[in-house]
């Protein structure tokens, strides 16, 4: 079972419009008693930024404000993969697409995996020019670039099926719809992948008869007794005795 962390999260790239789509939804969603997990006020100075995507990878809510700068920023990206690969991905997700973010035409979804696969393989010509011995963190993030590379089209195509509305009908709503779904899931409770699976075991077609007898220097085999007599007289079957006078 999945360790998730019972809040509230926001994933998105700094900056220009994301940034102000994301202090409305702040503003709408704290002021209805949702506290809000946001790096601005949550990583202080010196913070691990590693540890704070982690912990986003493992929130039970994650709000996700999709622009171009989210699908093409590694750190963005990261926050991604890790919320992905904790499963439960679209019951645990509450996405918000921006315009600029088309993951809704096929050629814009190959245009990012393409940029991905050049930053692989920039960071991989470069790290060429190195002695192996000094390629501590390197490594790391040439491993980042390839989960990214290999998981950002499933996950776009994944986004891009679900009707996430669009920027301004939730600004027109105040986020209500968003404030349902995310109020929703929290009454709901962190999903579950502990299934509890009954094993049956196979019927016996038969009860073996661990009672075994020989009587009179006879031999027993299995359930069945043969019985003899100093006549010659012989009996086969179960429990059944020797009349010497016959």
């Amino acid at each position: 079972m999945e360790s998730y962390e019972n809040e509230v999260f926001i994933s998105y790239a700094w900056g220009g419009e994301r940034e102000e789509v994301v202090n409305q939804i702040d503003q709408a969603l704290q002021k209805r008693g949702v506290k809000i997990v946001r790096d601005k006020r949550e990583l202080g100075y010196k913070g691990s930024i590693n540890a704070f995507m982690e912990r986003i990878g493992r929130g039970d809510c994650v709000i996700i404000v999709i622009s171009d700068k989210y699908l093409r920023s590694p750190n963005c990206m990261y926050e991604l993969v890790e919320i992905a690969e904790n499963k439960h991905f679209q019951d645990r997700v509450f996405p918000i697409v921006l315009q600029d973010a088309d993951i809704y035409n096929p050629v814009h979804r190959i245009q990012y995996i393409k940029h991905w696969e050049e930053k692989r393989t920039e960071l991989a010509e470069a790290i060429k020019t190195l002695d192996p011995a000094n390629l501590h963190g390197i490594r790391e993030e040439m491993d980042l670039y390839d989960r990214i590379r290999d998981k950002v089209s499933g996950l776009t195509s994944i986004l891009k099926d679900i009707n996430t509305l669009t920027p301004e009908m939730h600004s027109d709503s105040d986020f209500e719809e968003l404030y349902n779904a995310i109020e929703k899931r929290l009454k709901e409770g962190p999903a579950s992948t502990d299934t509890q699976t009954e094993r049956t075991k196979p019927e016996k077609s038969a009860e073996k008869n661990s009672e075994v007898s020989a009587n009179n220097g006879s031999t027993s085999v299995g359930g069945i007794n043969i019985d003899g007599n100093l006549s010659g007289n012989i009996v086969i079957g179960n429990n059944n005795k020797v009349n010497n006078g016959k």
